[in-house]
């Protein structure tokens, strides 16, 4: 019986070198086996830099590799459908990079070639793996902060690097796609239902032509969640959830780091200076680590796998609508 499950990743991406490399070192039942990059010599570097045994100059071989049982797919974001379909057609199973696509129906696509192919293809929000807002929901499932009201959330940080592909439309660059996902998708879970409507608005860079700015309103039957997510602006992150009886400010909401815990305050109603309310501390825990050895298990010991491609084209499919909404100036029905 297998004992550990062999992992590729396609491309050198930074999130692989930061994120996903330590991830999979430090999981137990996970292992680096393979990388793949179109330039055989990025990839020698590469692996030379995490000593990683295998090197392919090319996608098609490192998927080809009957040895590797998962790929982590980190490439730009029009790459994946064309490239997760290349792997499921090889039999593995791939842990895709948000967002999963640029068009919610694209997500079919996968969907059914993992499925002829017997496959599992997962998109990889690791933020539903961090025990803080496993915690959260939780709590607010207790009734201890009483109705939901709204949630807000901010997301910003600096980069305009033309040559960055966050900065490039043909490559799914912008604003939205790169890190209004969170938003959405934590709105989401928190919930535990579907928006109803949303309505966005954005600005846009005169040379990049993605969005650098965007806003938008997410209505979950009355509770509404927005957002503002910038690509210009200073780092930023933070989330609020506004309850009848209590508010939670998540400090840390999207990229809490593995080596620092993680901080929430929870407002009772009596005082808006955070010392006078309660502050809750997380443990360091490394979210990427956690939703690998997720994957891992599932497939070693068919434990169940959160958030399937369902959930994924439900999350595109709000993603859509506020492009349409941006673009119409209107309320858009989902």
């Amino acid at each position: 019986m297998k004992k550990i499950i062999k992992w590729g990743i396609v491309g050198t991406a930074k999130i692989a070198e930061t994120a996903l490399i330590p991830a999979i070192n430090k999981s137990k039942n996970s292992k680096l086996v393979a990388i793949g990059s179109r330039k055989k010599i990025t990839a020698l570097n590469f692996a030379k830099k995490h000593k990683i045994k295998k090197i392919y100059g090319s996608y098609k071989k490192l998927f080809e590799d009957d040895d590797i049982d998962v790929i982590y797919n980190p490439l730009p974001n029009h790459l994946h459908v064309k490239t997760t379909i290349e792997a499921c057609n090889n039999k593995k199973h791939v842990l895709l990079e948000k967002p999963i696509t640029l068009r919610a129906n694209d997500v079919d696509l996968i969907k059914k070639t993992a499925n002829k192919n017997k496959t599992i293809v997962k998109e990889a929000f690791m933020v539903r793996h961090h025990p803080q807002w496993q915690w959260i929901k939780n709590y607010i499932k207790l009734n201890k902060i009483g109705t939901i009201n709204a949630i807000t959330s901010l997301f910003s940080y600096n980069n305009m690097d033309p040559k960055n592909i966050r900065n490039v439309k043909k490559f799914g660059g912008g604003g939205l796609y790169d890190i209004g996902c969170y938003p959405i998708v934590i709105s989401r879970y928190l919930l535990e239902k579907e928006p109803k409507k949303v309505i966005g608005d954005a600005k846009f860079d005169k040379k990049f032509k993605t969005d650098i700015l965007t806003s938008a309103i997410l209505d979950f039957d009355g509770i509404y969640s927005n957002f503002i997510v910038s690509t210009n602006s200073t780092l930023t992150q933070q989330v609020f959830i506004i309850g009848s009886k209590k508010s939670i400010c998540i400090e840390n909401p999207f990229n809490a780091k593995p080596d620092k815990n993680s901080t929430i305050i929870i407002y009772e109603g009596k005082s808006i200076y955070k010392k006078e309310n309660i502050t809750k501390i997380f443990s360091k825990v490394d979210q990427y680590e956690k939703q690998v050895t997720e994957f891992s298990n599932h497939l070693l010991k068919n434990t169940p796998i959160s958030f399937d491609l369902s959930d994924s084209k439900k999350n595109m499919q709000v993603i859509d609508s506020i492009f349409k909404s941006i673009k119409t100036k209107k309320w858009v029905n989902i």
